[in-house]
């Protein structure tokens, strides 16, 4: 059977929230991963211009003292010069210091723009005991977006003999952090368009299993309706010959509950039990069903049992339970009369109480063995007698609305009619529920 057009909506929406979302968060996920490579960047970045200071101090380094002092600190200025600027970027301040932790050479750049986060970097110190455990010390800072870091290194001479550190500031430059930036963006946005791009993919792999889970449904729906109808048709026939009055009654039944507002889980309930109102007929004698004439007061109170039959029954199985509120009210009477339990008014459930309507209805209008088909008129009358005492007078009410198009649409029919039309009315609530909420309403009786 093909969906209908609401449940590809609802998967539609579902779908693309949620592949929105995972794509969202895949996507500040690997643009927090790739921010932190940037701090991984730049960290290598400031590392290997202060390996290549090294290298351009090595005579001096080499030299007791750290050699000439004005030699270094020309070396350091050198870079700062514009034409010898790197293009990647720069220390704007550094220092060489002895083992002591003395400076021995140092050179800025005071035209850098963040010079003085720069020199506060230098004010807050270094973590010694760190530098001095694993020879290295760094700490990235971001200054109105731009990116530096304050690092120290432990200096080696050529012998591998420890001499001074070096201390510095490093500035990237803002070409290479918007180029680190850009990548960062266009790597989490391909990452949110895969997610985007499988989500699509499986939306038609999604879509053909929910076809067939909606079939096996349908099919399993189909087959506890059959199962409905062969119980209910079975203890018919046992009782009165035909099963026709199982199909009248529960249509009946079903125009009275929507009359009545009964709610689509209300509506499956009275249904089922519509159909299996009598299933605890099964447990009566013959000698006490098939009697035609009145039945004495013990097998009248005999005959009374077969509602606690239909509740054993129905009890049994999960998918029927909700059929006991009829099974077992549908003899109660509105004023406490009734059986089995004796029940009065609200607290005889309301399934029971539109069932019960119907119920008389339906044996009024029909031809029994025992008995002729009232008119319309006369049953009207029948059940008019009955409101307050027998009937619920809302239930009764609201039944007199509808009772003449369903005396002329049914009454006295035995061909397919009622029971293609209950089928028809029954998949609104157990196949094809109306997400409009639109109710059944008869036809015109054609011959």
């Amino acid at each position: 059977m093909a969906q209908r057009p609401s449940i590809h909506r609802t998967l539609v929406v579902r779908l693309v929230f949620a592949a929105l979302c995972i794509a969202a968060l895949v996507m500040a996920l690997v643009l927090w991963v790739e921010m932190r490579n940037i701090d991984a960047v730049v960290k290598n970045q400031a590392a290997a211009a202060a390996q290549r200071l090294r290298w351009a101090i090595m005579e001096d380094l080499d030299a007791p003292g750290l050699g000439d002092h004005d030699r270094i600190r020309r070396t350091l200025e050198k870079p700062l010069s514009v034409k010898a600027r790197p293009p990647g970027g720069l220390f704007v301040l550094v220092r060489i210091l002895d083992t002591d932790y003395a400076e021995a050479a140092a050179a800025s750049d005071p035209s850098y723009e963040h010079f003085g986060a720069a020199k506060a970097c230098v004010a807050a110190g270094m973590d010694r005991s760190a530098l001095q455990e694993r020879g290295t010390w760094e700490k990235v800072s971001r200054v109105d977006g731009s990116a530096i870091i304050h690092l120290a290194s432990a200096l080696e001479n050529s012998r591998g003999e420890h001499v001074g550190y070096a201390e510095g500031v490093y500035a990237v430059s803002p070409a290479v952090l918007a180029r680190a930036r850009l990548q960062a963006a266009v790597v989490a946005l391909v990452a949110a368009l895969i997610v985007l791009l499988t989500a699509l993919l499986l939306y038609p792999v999604i879509t053909r299993l929910l076809r067939r889970v909606s079939g096996l449904t349908d099919d399993l729906l189909h087959a506890n309706m059959e199962i409905l109808n062969v119980l209910g048709s079975a203890i018919a026939k046992r009782d009165s010959d035909t099963d026709i009055h199982n199909y009248r009654v529960t249509i009946y039944a079903i125009r009275l509950g929507q009359e009545t507002g009964l709610s689509d889980d209300e509506m499956r309930a009275l249904i089922k039990g519509a159909f299996l109102h009598d299933v605890g007929k099964i447990g009566i004698r013959d000698s006490i069903l098939l009697k035609p004439g009145n039945l004495t007061e013990e097998e009248f109170e005999e005959m009374k049992q077969h509602v606690r039959h239909g509740r054993d029954i129905v009890g049994r199985s999960s998918w029927l339970s909700d059929a006991a509120p009829v099974v077992v009210g549908h003899h109660e009477r509105y004023d406490g009369s009734g059986y089995i339990e004796g029940r009065r008014g609200s607290d005889i459930p309301k399934v029971a109480r539109v069932f019960a309507v119907a119920d008389v209805f339906d044996a009024l209008t029909s031809k029994r063995p025992y008995k002729e088909a009232l008119g319309f008129g006369e049953t009207m009358a029948i059940l008019a007698r009955g409101r307050g005492t027998h009937f619920d007078p809302g239930v009764l009410d609201a039944f007199v609305k509808i009772a003449p198009s369903l005396y002329e649409a049914y009454v006295a029919r035995d061909d397919a009619r009622p029971r293609h039309d209950l089928r028809e009315m029954g998949r609104r609530y157990f196949v094809d529920k109306d997400p409009r909420g639109r109710g059944w309403r008869p036809c015109k009786r054609t011959a």
